[in-house]
């Protein structure tokens, strides 16, 4: 299920452009922002789409000058080295591009988790659309419910 709403990108784009902070989750949806003329503040990404790994966003992320960090996670775990570097991103001025070492498959639930309120969460959902996340302290409470309840959380 998804952590949020789920768009076409048409109406994902459209309402991204009006968030204060923007936070994409994944190669797909990252490169499609930044095509579109849209600079995310966090951009998090891992060089792979569906377990492949994947040129075109590496590409794109040439002309987006930002801090760069790069932090390892494996698939289905929070790492406190994660949670650091967004945390951090949100802290910083400017772009963050945040490559993961490993897997970024949790990290939208991390950023939903301790995002100021107004910024806007974008993340793919493979062959069905982005899913859009609009932060309140509600949904920064459902992400801590949620990071809570797995086995090693953060």
């Amino acid at each position: 299920m998804p952590f949020g709403e789920l768009l076409d990108e048409k109406e994902a784009l459209r309402r991204a452009g009006q968030c204060e902070r923007i936070v994409t989750v994944g190669d797909v949806v990252s490169e499609r922002l930044l095509k579109e003329g849209l600079v995310p503040d966090t951009i998090v990404y891992d060089l792979a789409t569906k377990r492949h790994r994947t040129d075109e966003l590496q590409a794109a992320l040439v002309s987006v000058h930002g801090a760069e960090v790069r932090v390892r996670n494996p698939a289905g775990k929070i790492m406190p080295e994660m949670v650091r570097a967004i945390e951090d991103s949100y802290a910083r001025k400017g772009v963050t591009k945040l490559r993961v070492d490993g897997e970024e498959d949790l990290a939208a639930l991390v950023c939903a988790a301790v995002a100021p309120d107004r910024s806007c969460i974008l993340y793919g959902m493979p062959d069905r659309g982005i899913v859009f996340v609009k932060v309140d302290e509600q949904v920064r409470e459902r992400a801590r419910t949620i990071m809570n309840s797995m086995e090693e959380s953060v």
